[in-house]
């Protein structure tokens, strides 16, 4: 009985060991990629050419902000 009870607690030792390595790998390569995706960005648009010509979606979304904002006042 001893016996079993020491190899479980090998086996749980071993795989809690590797559970926080994993872990801990995946924590370095998020931190790994937000600095490169910091790096990259500018504030820019991508394509500030677009944005000079609102799609029929986007009017429509500015007709209800600013419908919204003149209910709010009255």
């Amino acid at each position: 009985m001893a016996n079993t009870q020491n190899i479980l607690e090998v086996l749980l030792t071993i795989s809690a060991g590797l559970l926080i390595w994993y872990i801990l790998g995946l924590r370095q390569k998020r931190r790994i990629s937000a600095l490169e995706d910091s790096v990259d960005y500018s504030g820019m648009a991508r394509n500030p050419e677009k944005l000079m010509d609102p799609d029929q979606e986007a009017l429509e979304d500015l007709d209800r902000l600013l419908s919204k904002e003149f209910d709010s006042e009255e």
